[in-house]
C-alpha cells in the first residue's frame, strides 16, 4: 500500500513502514502525517499482522514538524486538529497489541525523537542523531517525548535533554538507555527485518499480552503485576497457540 508521503510493505506478518518524504527529511505534515495515522490503525486492527516497522526513506527518520507550518504560518485550529489526531496514534503505537520497532538513522528529532521513543524496541544506525529540540524554537516537548524521554531515561537525565536540546549521537543514545542497538547504516534494514520476523513466529496473543503487561509494571505493585500474570497464563497455556508451540519444540 503506497500513499503519497507514506508507504506499507507486507512480508508476511511484518509490516514494513516508511515516511517517505526524503526531500523535507520526513517531516510530519498532512502528507506524511495523515497517511500514516490511518495506515497504522488499520495495522493495528489487521488480525494477519505481528510487528510493525516504522522508518524514514532517505537518510533521515523524522525531524518533527515541518518548520513551514509554524511561525507566522501557524494555523491554531489546524494545529490543534494534528496534535489530537497524533495523540491517539502514539497511543495506539505505544500502547496497541502489535510489536513496534522503530529503525532510525540520520536525524530523529522533536516530534521525530518521540515518533521513535514510542516504539517497543528502537535500532539505530552509526549515523544516527537524536535531538529534543523543543526549547531551541521556544517549545516544549510533544509527541509524547514527555513521557517516551522518562520512560527510558528516568526523569533525572530525561530533564537534561529536554532542557538543553543537545544533539545526542548513537552510541551517547545506546550508553544511556535512550535505543536498544546499534548497527550500521547498510545493515540496519536486513537487521531490522530478521529481528521483526523472529519475533513475528511467536503467538500473536502472547506477544500482545507480553506487551500489555510490560507496559504496565512501570505503574504496578509486585502483588499486581504477580495477580495480573496468575490471570493471563492460564489462559495462555490452554491456548491452541500454547499447544502447537509445545508440539513444534518437543517434534
Amino acid at each position: 500500500m503506497t500513499e503519497r508521503g507514506f508507504d506499507v510493505q507486507r512480508f508476511g506478518a511484518v509490516a514494513r513502514c516508511s515516511l517517505n518524504c526524503p526531500e523535507k527529511m520526513n517531516a510530519l505534515s498532512r502528507e506524511t502525517g495523515e497517511p500514516m495515522v490511518k495506515a497504522v490503525r488499520e495495522l493495528m486492527a489487521d488480525e494477519t499482522v505481528a510487528v510493525i516497522i516504522l522508518r524514514g526513506e532517505g537518510d533521515n527518520f523524522c525531524t518533527g514538524s515541518d518548520l513551514a507550518l509554524l511561525g507566522d504560518n501557524l494555523d491554531p485550529a489546524v494545529l490543534c486538529d494534528m496534535m489530537k489526531r497524533m495523540n491517539a496514534f502514539l497511543f495506539d503505537l505505544h500502547q496497541g497489541p502489535k510489536i513496534v520497532i522503530t529503525e532510525v538513522d540520520g536525524y530523529a528529532v522533536g516530534g521525530g525523537l518521540g515518533l521513535a521513543l514510542a516504539s517497543d524496541i528502537t535500532i539505530a544506525t552509526d549515523q544516527a542523531k537524536f535531538c529534543c529540540g523543543f526549547i531551541r524554537i521556544g517549545a516544549v516537548p510533544d509527541m509524547g517525548a514527555t513521557y517516551f524521554l522518562t520512560e527510558r531515561l528516568g526523569m533525572v537525565k530525561a530533564k537534561e535533554v529536554a532542557l538543553t536540546g543537545d544533539i545526542i549521537d548513537a552510541p551517547a543514545a545506546l550508553a544511556m538507555g535512550l535505543i536498544n542497538r546499534v548497527v550500521s547504516r547498510e545493515a540496519i534494514s536486513e537487521d531490522v527485518m530478521k529481528l521483526a520476523t523472529r519475533i513475528a513466529k511467536a503467538s500473536p496473543e502472547a506477544l500482545a499480552l507480553t506487551k500489555r503487561n510490560r507496559n504496565r509494571s512501570r505503574h504496578i505493585d509486585l502483588q499486581t503485576a504477580l495477580d495480573l500474570e496468575s490471570h493471563m497464563q492460564p489462559l495462555m497455556l490452554l491456548s491452541e497457540d500454547h499447544k502447537a508451540a509445545i508440539k513444534k519444540m518437543f517434534g
